[in-house]
């Protein structure tokens, strides 16, 4: 009897929200949440059952691995459809059920009320123009002249046609606005209570994990189920703050976490990936291009998605946990003032993985979280920059070199000097090692006063006349700093397409033959005339820019700007 008893399967069922999640590595559209369940099994075949897994579940992704004297022989996902038990229902969903319903019956009610009365308004309007019709008839076949009486009879009607209608015309605004009011309440109250039921229907669908086990006794084991969920993304941002103080830049990077996948994610250790899944890892196809003098028939093809409900054997279970308990452990214990935990970063051949240090609940609320993937200190370069005909301000840079072991992505960044808010900017791919640019905002204490521009017209040559037109800027640039600083001026020179048009550069003299050879300034191949400059501090420079435009007097000439990048 005990061998019998033995063979019979044994079944143990878990509700996927309360097992602790083990780990969740995000990724830019989804993530993969691990979850862990301990068990007892049995000599012979156990069955574990994982239900309320979530809505946005990938069932092709569900894996399963853990530790135990145990062999995993089936993993399969199920999706059943259950007809709603009026004894699972909640009582404040009836309650709000037979409310909407009550309300609804109430306000078609009011409606067919407003409709018979605007009836009997409809009938008093056209007894009223009845009554006009015969007052008008019995006039016309009277005599032409008109007594006293009669005028006297019109004025009346004719008074009373006024305030009636009025009357009447009112009443019918007012119910009519009344009825209009109602329609859209009823729509509300009816949309309401659909949803209700359809969130009713929908709840009613049960999407489980079941997993068979083999054991030769009766053991503890821990299993890790993990699976990919879409409707969770994480996105890179950043917090720089120069201290001009010391002269160090310490970039914050950050993950924002989103996610509503119908799950929240407790106390869970994260993971933040650049990979990329939905891209996939098939190289895609170039077709031909064909070019032809008929214009091409676009067929509509359909296809049909088969919902598969097995997956793959596992082997024996293998070690999983990283350690009995089924804990992750703290990477990092807190020493001193507020100190910053490390973050792990792991890099593989197509991505990199950040190990968020610290635990963290995510709950599925859309609304992004904020957790710390790292922090680090440069020594950035400082330098200024202004493009005073675009914007006359001079703009704070910093040449960092990225010496710590995180890829900065792509991402929105906040600009801090000196511990006060001045500005948001963005920042680029930039790997480990490399040299980047990082914006620090606009500096009020250096003032840039773009001129007006001058013009000086002329004409030249006796028998082929040209028209000469001299071009004169000027920048005013103040440092009212208490130190030096070094700023790079921006200035430009049209480029003539035209060999009717020629321009020659004046002031500053450069080799516009030989561009290279120009150190300070300089040309570029964007005609950008650049100046690097040492301003003491309270010190004013200015800076001029002079040139000649040459070209037919009956021509006029056309300034267009390309943007070219440097």
């Amino acid at each position: 009897m005990a061998d019998e008893k033995s063979d019979k399967i044994k079944e143990n069922v878990f509700l996927s929200p309360e097992c602790p999640v083990e780990k969740v590595t995000v990724y830019s559209d989804r993530a993969e949440v691990c979850r862990q369940i301990h068990t007892n099994v049995v000599k012979g075949v156990n069955e574990i059952v994982l239900k309320q897994l979530p809505a946005s579940i990938d069932s092709d992704s569900i894996r399963v691995e853990g530790t135990g004297q145990a062999t995993i022989a089936e993993v399969t996902f199920q999706r059943k459809y259950t007809t709603p038990n009026e004894a699972d229902i909640s009582s404040k969903e009836r309650e709000l059920e037979r409310e909407l319903e009550t309300q609804i019956n109430d306000l078609k009610r009011e409606k067919d009320q407003i409709e018979a009365r605007q009836n009997v308004l409809n009938k008093q309007w056209k007894l009223l123009e009845n009554f006009g019709d015969t007052m008008s008839k019995s006039t016309k076949n009277k005599s032409t002249s008109l007594d006293s009486a009669n005028v006297q009879n019109v004025t009346h009607f004719l008074h009373m046609y006024k305030d009636e209608g009025s009357k009447l015309e009112t009443t019918r605004l007012e119910m009519d606005e009344q009825l209009s009011k109602l329609v859209k309440r009823i729509g509300a109250a009816t949309s309401n209570l659909s949803e209700l039921r359809a969130n009713r229907r929908h709840q009613t669908e049960s999407r489980e994990c079941t997993i068979v086990l083999e054991s030769e006794g009766e053991h503890k084991v821990s299993l890790g189920v993990s699976y990919v969920v879409s409707q969770a993304s994480w996105t890179p941002s950043y917090d720089l703050r120069l201290f001009t103080g010391e002269g160090v830049l310490k970039i914050m990077y950050y993950g924002q976490i989103t996610q509503t996948t119908g799950e929240d994610w407790k106390d869970a250790k994260l993971f933040l990936s650049t990979a990329s899944p939905s891209i996939g890892g098939m190289v895609p196809l170039l077709g031909t291009a064909v070019l032809s003098t008929q214009r091409p028939i676009s067929y509509v093809t359909r296809s049909r998605s088969f919902q598969k409900s097995r997956i793959s054997t596992y082997a024996p279970v293998r070690s999983w946990c990283r350690n009995p308990a089924g804990r992750f452990e703290d990477l990092m214990e807190s020493f001193g003032p507020m100190p910053f935990v490390e973050t792990k970063v792991t890099e593989s051949t197509t991505s990199t993985s950040y190990e968020i240090a610290r635990q963290t609940s995510i709950p599925s609320d859309n609304l992004p979280h904020k957790v710390s993937v790292g922090i680090f200190d440069v020594k950035p370069k400082l330098e200024y920059i202004t493009i005073p005909k675009v914007e006359p301000r001079a703009y704070l840079q910093a040449k960092v070199t990225n010496n710590s072991v995180f890829t900065l992505l792509p991402g929105a960044t906040s600009i801090f000097l000196d511990n006060s808010f001045v500005a948001k900017a963005e920042i680029k791919l930039v790997s480990p090692g490399e040299e980047f640019l990082c914006s620090l905002g606009v500096d009020p204490a250096v003032k840039v006063i773009y001129k007006p521009l001058k013009k000086f017209k002329a004409s030249t040559g006796l028998i082929s006349k040209t028209t000469n037109t001299t071009y004169e800027q000027v920048v005013e640039i103040k440092n009212t700093h208490e130190y030096s600083i070094d700023i790079v001026l921006k200035l430009q020179v049209p480029r003539s397409s035209d060999d009717k048009i020629k321009v020659t550069l004046l002031v500053p003299s450069l080799d516009l033959k030989h561009p290279k050879r120009n150190t300070n300034p300089h040309i570029t191949k964007q005609y950008h005339v650049v100046w690097k400059l040492d301003l003491a501090k309270q010190v004013t420079r200015e800076i001029t820019l002079k040139y000649t435009v040459d070209h037919p007097p009956q021509q006029e000439t056309y300034l267009t700007e390309a943007f070219e990048k440097e």
